[in-house]
C-alpha cells in the first residue's frame, strides 16, 4: 500500500495496521516527517512514478499533495479514493458548488474572483467569512467580519464568500464506503474550534435526530461520489438541522478519538477499505474524546499529570519545529458517561494550556 503523505495522519495508518499483512510505501517531500521512520519504504519528490508502480493501491493522508502522483495513480487504476473526490477538493469552491449542485445542505455562499469583488459581496452582510479557494485549511486562508485587517483586497484569486452561520454547535461524522459501495459509520463527535482548528471532540453526540440526518447525508454523498476509503464531514448544527461546512476526502482529525473508544480505528479500517480487506460496522465500546496538543510540546510534568488522569493516551507526532496553530500530537482519553468525558476534557486541557491557549492557537 502506497501513502501519499507522511505525516502524522499516515503514521497512524501505518502503526494501526501493522497486525496486517501489508507492507507500506510512503511518498513524502520531506524525508524527516514522521512516517518515513516506520515505513517499509520512503519515495522523494522526484520518485513519484516509482512510488506508484510499486504499490498495489494508492491513498494519501492530505489532498493538497502532488497532482501529478495523483494523476498518474488514476491512471493506473490504483488511486483510492478517485481523483474526483480530492479534485473538488483543491479548490474551495469547487466543493461547494459540487454539494449545492447535489442538494446537499449548504450555508448560503457567493463565489469571486478576486479580492475586491469579494468584499463587494460581503460588504452588505451584517456577518461574513471569507475564505481562499486554494490552500485554506486549519484556519488558514479565512477572513472574518470582525477582523479584516490582513485580506489581500488586491489579490485576483478565487475567493468562497460565505454569509456566517449562526449554529448552536459543531459536528463531525467520520464514515467509510468499500469496495463494494457497502456504507459504515463512526458515532458522530461533537467538536469545539477556535480560529478554524479543532480543540477538542467528544463521541457519542446523544441526539438520535441529528445523528440520523448525518448518517443520511454521508452515506448519499460517499455514493454520489463512488467514494472508496474513510471520509470525515463537517456540519454546523442549526435549528433547521446540519449544514455540511465541509469534507475530507481522508482520515480525519476528529475521528482520532476512535483510537480508544471503537472496535477498531479510522485508520485501519481507512487501509482495510482501500486494500479491499473485509469491513465491518465498528461498535463503540465507550463515549471517547481528543484534546489537540497545539503550538507546543508537552513537559515531562505535563506528561506525567495526563498519563495520572487513567483512561488517556498521549501521541505525540514527532514533529521538529513547534509553532503557534501547529498540531504538534493529541490526547486520546475515554470516560463512563458524556459527562464524565466532559470533565476529564477541562481537566486536560488546563494541564496543557493552562489558563493562556490564545499564545497557542
Amino acid at each position: 500500500m502506497g501513502i501519499a503523505g507522511a505525516g502524522q495522519l499516515g503514521t497512524m495508518m501505518i502503526l494501526e495496521s501493522r497486525g496486517l499483512p501489508i507492507k507500506f510505501n510512503v511518498y513524502s517531500e520531506s524525508q524527516s516527517d514522521p512516517a518515513v521512520s516506520i515505513a517499509d519504504r520512503s519515495y522523494s519528490s522526484n520518485q513519484y512514478k516509482e512510488f506508484v508502480d510499486e504499490s498495489d493501491i494508492v491513498t494519501f493522508e492530505f489532498e493538497h499533495i502532488n497532482r501529478k502522483l495523483l494523476e498518474y495513480a488514476e491512471k493506473e487504476g490504483k488511486l483510492r479514493p478517485s481523483l474526483k473526490s480530492v479534485e473538488l477538493k483543491m479548490q474551495r469552491h469547487l466543493e461547494k458548488e459540487f454539494l449545492k449542485s447535489r442538494n446537499f445542505p449548504v450555508g448560503e455562499f457567493m463565489v469571486a474572483h478576486g479580492g475586491k469583488k469579494a468584499l463587494e459581496l460581503a460588504l452588505p452582510m451584517e456577518k461574513f467569512v471569507i475564505k481562499r479557494s486554494e490552500g485554506g485549511y486549519d484556519g488558514k486562508g479565512q477572513y472574518y467580519y470582525y477582523d479584516m485587517s490582513t485580506f489581500p483586497v488586491d489579490s485576483e484569486e478565487i475567493f468562497v464568500v460565505e454569509k456566517f452561520v449562526e449554529y448552536d454547535s459543531e459536528a463531525s461524522i467520520i464514515c467509510a464506503r468499500d469496495i463494494n459501495g457497502s456504507f459504515y459509520f463512526y458515532e458522530p463527535s461533537f467538536n469545539l474550534n477556535k480560529s478554524g482548528i479543532l480543540i477538542w471532540n467528544s463521541s457519542p453526540i446523544n441526539n438520535n435526530e441529528l445523528r440520523s440526518q448525518m448518517i443520511e447525508i454521508s452515506s448519499r454523498l460517499l455514493k454520489e461520489l463512488e467514494y472508496v476509503g474513510v471520509m470525515g464531514i463537517e456540519f454546523f448544527l442549526t435549528k433547521d438541522g446540519p449544514l455540511i461546512n465541509e469534507y475530507a476526502p481522508r482520515v480525519h482529525n476528529t475521528g482520532h478519538h476512535t483510537l480508544m473508544g471503537s472496535s477498531y480505528s479510522q485508520f485501519e479500517m481507512h487501509v482495510r477499505c482501500v486494500m479491499g480487506l473485509p469491513v465491518f460496522q465498528p461498535s463503540t465500546y465507550v463515549p471517547s474524546g481528543i484534546v489537540n496538543i497545539i503550538g507546543l510540546s508537552l513537559s515531562d510534568i505535563q506528561l506525567n499529570d495526563i498519563l495520572k488522569l487513567g483512561n488517556t493516551r498521549v501521541y505525540d507526532y514527532r514533529k521538529k519545529e513547534v509553532r503557534k496553530k501547529r498540531k504538534m500530537g493529541h490526547v486520546c482519553l475515554t470516560a463512563d458517561s458524556n459527562e464524565e468525558l466532559k470533565e476529564r476534557i477541562e481537566n486536560v486541557l488546563k494541564i496543557i494550556y493552562k489558563s493562556d491557549m490564545e499564545q497557542y492557537i
